[in-house]
């Protein structure tokens, strides 16, 4: 058992910004099932990940949190890390993300916010008083960000992803970056 605390890696932006699909990317999969055992990122990597799936696009927020209490509670043992997307929602509706961060900022995880600042599917980048407002939730953890613009660019959007990969590796290697 390692008795480091164990990390959370959740990579979030603006809906529509590439996050469900930089994870499919990072692992080369469509589907991921957070009740089954933990999966390698890469066959050279000897970490495993759980991947909590993203809600449906309008799920209600207490819905998803409780999902993320189900699975992390699922796999309390494992020796793993786990890995989600959020959508930067900060609106008082039923979708906004507060209550999760409240969650995670109680929660012992070593936590890693990586921010996707470009959107995939527009030419939408991540306004500062959103960022401000992502920097006024996180109190435990860290925030990291991924600037790359990719707007419907295949080859961006790659070298983007890999950028993430690169930086989970250096985190799980113990080398950390200078954050937000």
């Amino acid at each position: 058992m390692n008795f480091y605390p164990r990390k959370l890696f959740v990579v979030v932006g603006n809906p529509h910004s590439g996050k469900t699909r930089t994870i499919q990317h990072l692992f080369q999969r469509k589907q991921f099932y957070a009740f089954k055992q933990p999966i390698k990122l890469d066959a050279g990597w000897l970490e495993k990940f759980i991947v909590i799936n993203a809600p449906p696009p309008y799920a209600v927020t207490e819905d998803h949190l409780q999902r993320i209490k189900s699975v992390i509670q699922y796999h309390h043992a494992a020796d793993t890390s786990f890995l989600l997307n959020l959508s930067l929602i900060f609106d008082s509706s039923m979708l906004d993300v507060k209550k999760i961060f409240t969650y995670f900022n109680q929660s012992a995880f070593e936590i890693y916010y990586l921010v996707l600042t470009s959107s995939w599917l527009d030419k939408k980048i991540i306004c500062p008083a959103m960022l401000t407002q992502l920097e006024l939730q996180v109190k435990n953890g860290s925030i990291h960000m991924f600037d790359r613009l990719i707007t419907q660019s295949e080859l961006r959007f790659r070298e983007r992803v890999e950028e993430v990969k690169e930086f989970i590796r250096k985190i799980l290697d113990g080398r950390s970056e200078t954050t937000l």
